[in-house]
């Protein structure tokens, strides 16, 4: 993860240290739930843009089209199921706890909310673990 920001993980870290300084600030704000979602995207989608070989026009399409979503619960079964990539359960309980967030905690609408303390300790957890799981996929691709 360099600095030129050109891939997701170099985006996905340069927002994680905004995170961690608001975060271990005792800033809670409403703003990091949406950002550890996006946050924890990113990082999936860096592991799918990286290592994810699609062996004909199908998967190609299949591969671009999990890039674009930001459903966490898909980037999750596309790494489980079509990379084989096994997911820890606690690591993915706790990306599930705060898939949404990017639009219910941004936009009014009939799912909306205003997060509270508990959910932003969530998406911090839930960034924590995403962050962990693609250094440790990162390492093992490239030994």
């Amino acid at each position: 993860m360099g600095g030129k920001l050109n891939s997701y993980a170099d985006f996905a870290e340069n927002d994680y240290l905004f995170f961690r300084q608001a975060y271990d600030s005792g800033n809670k704000g409403g703003a990091l739930a949406a950002l550890g979602q996006n946050i924890c995207e990113r990082y999936l989608k860096h592991i799918v843009s990286e290592f994810a070989y699609p062996e004909n026009l199908g998967e190609s399409q299949e591969k671009e089209s999990i890039l674009k979503t930001h459903s966490l619960h898909r980037l999750m079964r596309y790494i489980q199921d079509k990379m084989e990539i096994s997911i820890p359960e606690e690591t993915e309980d706790k990306l599930d706890r705060i898939d949404g967030f990017y639009f219910t905690t941004r936009y009014p609408g009939d799912e909306s909310f205003i997060p509270n303390e508990k959910d932003i300790d969530r998406a911090n957890s839930a960034v924590e673990a995403a962050r962990q799981f693609t250094l440790e996929i990162c390492r093992k691709f490239k030994e």
